[in-house]
């Protein structure tokens, strides 16, 4: 009787999150997108807020990224991409908190590099922990390892590991 009622309840928490996706203020999105336990609910929401994924592919807990301010796409993941758990994207960056830095010349003349769209190809394995820096194109079939942070696009059929993320071997003809 209990379980019958607790998968009642289940589903029903699921027609509700499904419906009112766009009903939601944004912070209850993020929250849903980020922790809920059901990857097909935090795929729908992640999609709300600009992160992107194809079919076959789904997010492990943790994964986050920097959103654009509109909720415009700015990741753009592929088919059957594999996505370990707090998995990290970074899309833009800024120094809000600092005044000194906001304004320094060196800084601003790289924040307008900063901004971008990060697109990973079908079929694709990150690793835990990795952090995926913006503008950056993952070719298909590619790992990413673990602890990983990628600065630069990568090759289709390769693995990538280390920081920065280097090449370490091509698994094309493995």
């Amino acid at each position: 009787m209990i379980k019958w009622f607790l998968k009642y309840i289940d589903i029903g928490i699921n027609k509700f999150l499904v419906k009112n996706v766009n009903n939601m203020p944004v912070r209850f999105v993020k929250m849903i997108a980020y922790y809920y336990t059901d990857a097909r609910i935090r795929k729908l929401y992640l999609s709300r807020l600009g992160l992107i994924m194809g079919e076959g592919t789904y997010g492990n807990l943790g994964l986050s990224f920097t959103m654009n301010e509109d909720l415009s796409p700015c990741v753009i993941i592929g088919k059957n991409v594999s996505i370990a758990p707090n998995v990290t994207f970074i899309t833009n960056c800024k120094p809000n908190n600092s005044e000194i830095l906001s304004n320094n010349k060196y800084v601003k003349s790289k924040l307008i590099q900063t901004n971008g769209i990060i697109k990973i190809e079908d079929d694709v394995w990150l690793g835990t922990n990795c952090v995926i820096m913006p503008n950056i194109t993952i070719g298909k079939g590619s790992i990413i390892g673990a602890g990983s942070v990628l600065f630069e696009d990568t090759e289709e059929f390769s693995i990538y590991a280390g920081v920065p993320a280097k090449k370490i071997r091509s698994i094309k003809n493995a």
